[in-house]
């Protein structure tokens, strides 16, 4: 008996007392009801005692396959992905069309900002008046660095040209002259004032365009246009080298004439074109004349400048200018001048000058002198100067400007302006020009005419506001005068100060030998004087020095920064 009870004892301590090894196997070998063993029924490892396994129902397991399916691209995932390609349309759309509102927004507000600066008539149609605006952009605005382009503007105003005279576009009521007129003449009689005015700018625009790229030659192979001393040729055996960035110079084989009409076309149709004012035609005549001198026909220049003096001089008084000698007549009964007259005579003498007839060209600048100080004074108000604050920026954005009213046709007597007054300092350097050169005894008359003109254009410049936009024609006339007066006196106290110098040496050198013994026993009361006397010029050169560094800013013409139009709202 007691052997058994032994085992008994011995059996349940070990059933008690299992290790916790056991325990955790025993426990991690249990299985839910959604589970299904690796193995299989039969070959299922027994249970450990006291242990019972959870029932294994096959409706609540799921098959474990080696090859499992899954689907990827469910009805959501579709729903998902179309919605983001729509966005993505959507957003991309949206991005172009906001990119391209503003682009065209900015184009348009570019084309109203060149319309304020040069006005087009506004009869005109919007490709004609693009095609105005552009060439005069091309021209006035271009970089001071880089060349202007003449031949786009001559591209330009060729469109624009083409669709002046053209019936179904701008044209309608423009006739042609009779076969015996210049080709390029018309009738403009029923336009308006505005429509004639825009005609003739863009006319003489491209005068002056092709003036610039005469003879320029049309390269057939590559559709580009060079001038003609680039082009390989016969007639050209030294042709000039290209700028940088073309593959080889133009052959003359393999070029034609770029354009079609040449200035002489162009200025004959001014002068012939039935509808256009006095004030006009005159300021094409001298145009006309101009280039005709500078091409070396002095004959046919000269018979231009003739026929615009009769018919500036038919719009005054018999007796204003002598058309003799084509003088003016100042004196107390002789009416003033036109202001056409004016013009045409300083050009017509200035053209004289050119040609070394002096003697015709200086009694024509004094008698002008003369007429220009005898007319009246300028009693205008000075303008008011504009605010140009938020109100007026946002007014000028939105409000289109008028076309500018026509300016005074000429026919009667300017005021002594600012700008008129800087005409009187041009003609004093002629004159100056003209008396220098003329005789050396009259070098010091000819200078004083010259500083006389420099002070009169500094003075002008110094009264004239740089920030109001109605004086800067004055200011670039008066500018110009400037620079020409400081650099004609320049040259002129230049050489009289290498003759003082070379008149210095030699007094020297002839000390130095003994040829000047005599005049050293009164060197005690002459030499200071003759010293002084050689060194005057010497002394003004250093003026002229200090003069251009004082008129730097002037001939600059610097131009302010414009204003912040939000600092107003940063004001106290």
């Amino acid at each position: 008996m007691r052997p058994r009870l032994l085992l008994l004892r011995r059996t349940l301590a070990r059933k008690t007392q299992s290790p916790p090894s056991l325990l955790l196997s025993s426990s991690s070998s249990l299985r839910t009801y959604t589970q299904r063993s690796t193995q299989s029924s039969s070959g299922r490892s027994p249970s450990p005692p006291g242990v019972r396994r959870r029932p294994q129902n096959p409706y609540l397991s799921v098959s474990n396959t080696s090859l499992s399916r899954v689907r990827h691209m469910t009805t959501e995932r579709k729903a998902q992905i179309k919605h983001e390609i729509k966005a993505g349309l959507k957003f991309t759309f949206g991005l172009y069309l906001g990119v391209g509102i503003v682009m065209v927004c900015g184009y348009f507000l570019n084309q109203e900002s060149l319309e304020k600066q040069f006005p087009t008539p506004p009869e005109w149609s919007f490709l004609t008046r693009r095609a105005f605006r552009h060439a005069c952009a091309e021209r006035y605005l271009a970089d001071p660095d880089e060349p202007i382009q003449w031949g786009r503007i001559t591209k330009w105003m060729t469109e624009v040209q083409g669709r002046l005279t053209n019936p179904d576009v701008d044209g309608a009521g423009v006739l042609e002259l009779p076969p015996d007129q210049p080709i390029l003449a018309r009738d403009i009689s029923v336009k308006s004032e505005a429509w004639k005015r825009g005609y003739f700018e863009s006319w003489m625009m491209m005068a002056k365009a092709l003036e610039q790229v005469d003879g320029w030659m049309l390269d057939l192979k590559r559709d580009l246009i060079f001038p003609p001393d680039m082009v390989i040729g016969p007639s050209n055996p030294n042709p000039r080298p290209i700028p940088a960035g073309f593959k080889g110079a133009p052959k003359e084989e393999d070029c034609t004439p770029a354009f079609k009409v040449n200035p002489n076309d162009i200025y004959l149709g001014i002068l012939y074109t039935v509808g256009l004012s006095n004030k006009q035609r005159i300021e094409a005549g001298l145009a006309y004349a101009s280039w005709l001198d500078y091409k070396g026909m002095e004959g046919p220049a000269n018979i231009i400048y003739e026929e615009t003096l009769n018919l500036a001089a038919s719009e005054t008084s018999p007796n204003t200018v002598n058309t003799t000698n084509w003088t003016l007549n100042v004196n107390e009964n002789a009416p003033l001048p036109s202001e056409n007259l004016l013009t045409t005579l300083t050009a017509y003498a200035e053209f004289r000058a050119r040609n070394n007839d002096v003697d015709s060209a200086l009694p024509i600048f004094i008698s002008l002198l003369k007429a220009r100080r005898s007319l009246p004074e300028d009693t205008s108000p000075p303008p008011k100067r504009r605010n140009k604050g938020m109100v007026y920026i946002a007014k000028d954005l939105l409000i289109p400007r008028a076309y500018p009213p026509p300016p005074p046709d000429g026919t009667g007597p300017p005021v002594r302006d600012p700008k008129e007054l800087c005409a009187e300092a041009a003609l004093s350097l002629h004159i100056g020009e003209i008396i220098y050169t003329s005789k050396p005894s009259n070098r010091e008359e000819g200078l004083s005419w010259t500083r006389e003109a420099v002070d009169i254009a500094e003075e002008q410049l110094h009264k004239l506001n740089p920030e109001n936009d109605e004086h800067k024609p004055a200011r670039t006339y008066c500018r110009e005068c400037l620079a020409t007066g400081l650099s004609n006196w320049k040259d002129m106290v230049s050489r009289l100060a290498k003759e003082e110098a070379a008149r210095k040496a030699e007094a020297e050198a002839a000390a130095a030998s003994g040829k000047n013994s005599s005049s050293r026993w009164f060197g005690l009361w002459g030499g200071n004087n003759k010293k002084e006397d050689l060194s005057r010029w010497a002394a003004e050169e250093k003026v002229i020095e200090e003069r251009g560094r004082r008129a730097k800013d002037l001939l600059d013409d610097l131009e302010a920064p414009p204003k912040n139009p939000f600092a107003v709202l940063l004001q106290a």
